[in-house]
């Protein structure tokens, strides 16, 4: 282990500011010789995290944790010792001098391998949009889209070769071997030679000390996804990053509100417009980690998402998990099927400003989802409202608030707000007793857990199965969040090569859940028939994604002017032969 002289580390702590090093994360207001803000290491509404700068330390009254500037980054930036005292010198401008014949840990030093790969490629990547022949195609995409030269150079935007040897050949020319390639997310897992990045713009994504963590690429011709995001890593984690953040925090925690949208260039056409307080999601829906980091810079959200079905029903999806976190939310509305990049090209910075400023809030949005999803003038249209308005309802923290929403409910749907209130108690108290249900024992089946959290339970207590799992069902095909949560544990510990179950617990972030894991290995009640569960799981998760699928299919045929026509159509058979394949095995089994 690095060993750091005492009297260094004690002259790094002196002059190290510990309010400024945690408001760099955590949006902290002043009351009295103290400061106080919302816990970053778990998610409340009202502050019980308080900055003691006096005596150099914070401490959660909430969760109890507490320490040091340098317990901070380790806790909250996942670092070692060493590596939280080097950055706390670097601020105060002590270098700490590495002794001959010491070492860091391995996994230490994998992760700085890491940054520095992803520093000097992202440097490389620049490079070759800035100044080479074959990067022109993306230069003419980001000269249309009114990206200046200056935003492109701070945001270190680039270009990935289309020629697929490229990127082997340039690494390995660096001495990077093939065996930590193969670990660094940059390739195909099936194929270890094979970028998953070629002839695509590239967005640099960043942690929050601007260190680049990942890639976005952008596909520029030929066949392909129009947008890739890169793999999780030991440095990278979708559900806890938004890109441009690093970019955007200072203008959140100033205007207190973070404006959300769906990819790169539309956070990037903000920025352009001079907007700063513009991040997206990394091509996943929006998560709790994400709102809670927002909420720890400001106390609004704006979603700006595209006006197509799906970025509406995005906006439907993320708005109570907002809510959840403390944040207000709001959202605003864009005609003509656009989305804020076009917004930008062809009207120009002015009209981006016009949506930032007009907007409607989070309830106003969905009641206007139901009016345009439901014939509210029928009893069965009032009664599905209710319901699609349920978990925004129940996503609200005071009796108050919910109170108001369904006053306001009321008057656009034209239904009693008590007897709004009467449901959506009723639903709760059912969906309480189903969860109260499960942590007793309840069965694989038990409706109250779910289909999908059973069948994630049943692979953690079989987590040989999980090779299985991942390579038929996606973690974006989970809907259930105790089920997303659960997958992205194995997805981890099959990553490090840790199956046990032991592992794959200390991975899960929920209390709660990882007692309700415990119970159901403690239980036993999936020690038989256990593959049959899972196949049936499997099978089931497989069948639900692919009727999804069919479903928008469907709605697109409807909807098709000619065009595409045949192109769903031979979609829809391949779609109706897997599902019927499906069948088949199920009445093989049964």
């Amino acid at each position: 282990m690095t060993r750091i002289p005492e009297s260094i580390v004690e002259s790094i702590k002196d002059k190290t500011d510990i309010v400024a090093v945690i408001g760099e994360h955590v949006r902290l207001t002043r009351s009295g010789k103290e400061y106080k803000g919302l816990c970053p290491f778990h998610n409340e509404k009202t502050p019980s995290f308080y900055v003691v700068p006096d005596k150099g330390i914070f401490y959660c009254f909430g969760c109890g944790k507490g320490g040091d500037a340098t317990k901070f980054l380790m806790e909250f930036e996942k670092l070692s010792w060493p590596e939280a005292l080097r950055e706390l010198g670097a601020r105060v401008g002590i270098t700490i001098e590495e002794r001959e014949g010491t070492a860091a840990p391995a996994e230490e030093q994998a992760r700085q391998s890491l940054f520095e790969l992803y520093d000097r490629l992202s440097k490389t990547f620049s490079w070759l949009l800035e100044s080479h022949p074959m990067a022109a195609p993306a230069r003419k995409v980001l000269d249309t889209r009114r990206i200046s030269l200056d935003q492109r150079r701070e945001f270190r935007l680039g270009y990935a070769p289309s020629d697929r040897k490229w990127l082997a050949r340039f690494l390995a020319s660096k001495g990077y071997s093939r065996e930590f390639l193969v670990k660094s997310g940059l390739f195909s897992a099936n194929h270890p030679d094979w970028p998953l990045f070629a002839d695509r713009l590239i967005f640099p994504i960043m942690d929050s000390k601007g260190r680049c963590i990942s890639f976005g690429g952008r596909l520029l011709s030929g066949e392909g996804p129009k947008y890739l995001n890169g793999p999780e890593t030991a440095i990278y984690r979708k559900q806890d990053t938004l890109y441009a953040l690093d970019r955007a925090r200072e203008a959140i925690r100033q205007s207190n509100r973070a404006i959300l949208c769906e990819g790169y260039m539309d956070a990037l056409s903000f920025h352009a417009a001079g907007i700063k307080e513009a991040v997206a999601p990394l091509g996943t829906a929006f998560t709790e980690n994400q709102a809670r980091a927002i909420r720890r810079l400001a106390e609004k959200a704006l979603f700006v998402f595209d006006a197509d079905e799906a970025g509406q029903k995005a906006i439907v999806r993320a708005l109570p998990i907002a809510v959840r976190a403390g944040l207000e939310v709001e959202a605003a509305l864009m005609s003509g099927g656009k989305d804020p990049s076009e917004i930008l090209e062809k009207e120009g910075p002015d009209s981006l400003h016009k949506i930032k400023d007009f907007t409607i809030s989070g309830g106003d949005f969905l009641i206007g989802r139901v009016r345009k999803l439901f014939d509210i003038g029928t009893m069965d249209g009032k009664a599905k409202a209710a319901e699609f308005l349920q978990p925004f309802a129940a996503a609200l923290d005071s009796e108050i608030r919910r109170d108001a929403f369904f006053e306001m409910v009321s008057r656009h749907v034209h239904v009693d707000p008590e007897s709004l209130r009467r449901d959506f108690e009723k639903r709760k108290k059912g969906q309480d007793e189903a969860a109260a249900d499960s942590r007793v024992g309840g069965g694989f089946s038990d409706l109250g857990r779910g289909a999908e959290f059973s069948l994630l339970l049943a692979v953690v207590n079989h987590a040989a199965q999980f090779a299985l799992l991942r390579s038929s069902v996606a973690l974006d095909d989970m809907e259930d969040g105790r089920a997303r949560e659960l997958y992205l544990a194995l997805e981890e510990s099959y990553r490090a090569g840790t199956m046990d179950i032991a592992s794959i617990v200390a991975k899960i972030g929920s209390v709660d859940l990882r007692k309700s894991v415990m119970e159901a290995v403690a239980s036993g009640e999936f020690d038989e028939q256990a593959d049959r569960l899972i196949d049936d799981g499997i099978r089931n998760a497989r069948k639900k994604r692919l009727g999804k699928r069919l479903e928008f299919i469907l709605e697109r045929l409807r909807d098709s002017a000619g065009g595409e026509t045949q192109e769903l159509l031979v979609e829809k058979m391949h779609l109706d032969a897997e599902l019927a394949s499906l069948k088949d095995m199920r009445d093989e089994r049964s």
